[in-house]
């Protein structure tokens, strides 16, 4: 015997997610505050694509990941 089914409070679904989220966030940002840097890996800055090559650079790095089977 099966219930009938019910239609799903997404409002409150959301509310809850967001509740039970902000309960476990200051137990992950307290792991966060504190970088671990090993001396032997180099600190990395983001790239800048210049803006004339962006497309050709994003068709490269897309060819260049197929390539090497990461895509």
């Amino acid at each position: 015997m099966e219930s009938p089914p019910r239609d799903l409070d997404e409002e409150a679904l959301d509310a809850s997610i967001a509740e039970l989220l902000s309960q476990e966030a200051p137990a992950v940002q307290l792991a966060s505050d504190s970088p671990r840097s090993r001396p032997e890996f180099p600190v990395l800055q983001p790239q800048e694509v210049p803006a004339a090559d962006a497309g050709l650079s994003a068709m490269l790095r897309e060819k260049w990941a197929q390539l090497s089977g990461a895509a």
